[in-house]
């Protein structure tokens, strides 16, 4: 996957998310901040992820080295979700 379809599903799910809060979202950049700027909270982070692990067919925190608190802004998502889908890309091919 590009990584320019990681960031639509990134921003995607980010909509959906605040959509379902009753968020009111600016315009989204890749260093809009998921709970400064975009005001999200710990849940509405977990609906996100749950949203693009659902989305994206990985989930990057199953890595315990990949801590979701660390996850600041947009790109801060896109560059975590890139890597594990990287990542499971081998494994894919090999079960192929």
């Amino acid at each position: 996957m590009l990584q320019v379809d990681i960031q639509h599903a990134v921003e995607k799910a980010i909509r959906d998310v605040a959509d379902e809060w009753d968020l009111a979202l600016p315009p989204l950049r890749p260093d809009s901040e998921l709970v400064d700027e975009l005001g999200f909270s710990s849940m509405t982070v977990v609906s996100l992820t749950m949203n693009l692990e659902e989305e994206l067919g990985v989930d990057p925190f199953a890595d315990r080295s990949v801590m979701l608190t660390a996850m600041r802004t947009i790109q801060d998502l896109c560059d975590v979700y890139g890597r594990a889908l990287a990542a499971a890309a081998p494994a894919s091919a090999a079960s192929i």
